[in-house]
């Protein structure tokens, strides 16, 4: 049985498959409390189970069997209390609390993946700069990534964050170069 305190902890690791509740059900039930980090911990064969987990919330999917060097970017603490974040990432009508794991485009709740809103953050971090497929991998993921992740990634994000009637399309891609968000997010 899952039982947390008035404290939450600084992650929350789940087995893709457990006994009496299934991972969505505990993920949706953390998520309502708490903006922690909630991962899966998953074997090829628990990749549906893991989708639906990350539908329901999950910050992101980790292979089993665990290895802290994934796990522990999600746990960074200093005395046993989460580091803050910087602060709020504003880019035009994009909102970021990565201390929070949200996100708003407008009026509008936006839900994220781990590395979904760590790639976010990266670009508005660039201000309207282009970031290259390695320079964001390095960033995100921590070392250089097949290109198609990236480009998956960024795929999804976009999907999320939909169009804006002002800026139109929010991630753009140049051609060879890279990625960055629309200039007019900075004007």
């Amino acid at each position: 049985m899952l039982s947390i305190g008035a404290d939450p902890p600084d992650v929350l690791v789940l087995a893709a498959r457990t006994e009496t509740v299934d991972p969505p059900t505990i993920t949706a039930a953390v998520r309502s409390r708490w903006q922690l980090p909630i991962l899966i911990g998953a074997s090829p064969a628990d990749e549906e189970l893991a989708g639906k987990a990350l539908t329901a919330g999950a910050s992101a999917v980790i292979a089993r069997p665990y290895d802290i060097n994934a796990i522990a970017p999600f746990a960074i603490s200093n005395g046993g209390h989460s580091i803050a974040a910087p602060t709020i990432y504003v880019a035009g009508p994009i909102h970021v609390d990565p201390r929070r794991y949200e996100a708003r485009v407008r009026d509008r709740d936006v839900l994220l993946t781990q590395r979904e809103l760590e790639l976010l953050v990266f670009l508005i971090q660039r201000r309207g700069s282009v970031a290259s497929s390695d320079e964001i991998s390095r960033a995100v993921w921590g070392s250089p990534t097949d290109t198609n992740t990236v480009a998956v990634h960024v795929k999804r994000l976009r999907e999320k964050l939909g169009n804006d009637r002002e800026h139109g399309e929010f991630i753009r891609t140049i051609r060879g170069a890279g990625y960055r968000l629309a200039p007019s997010i900075y004007t």
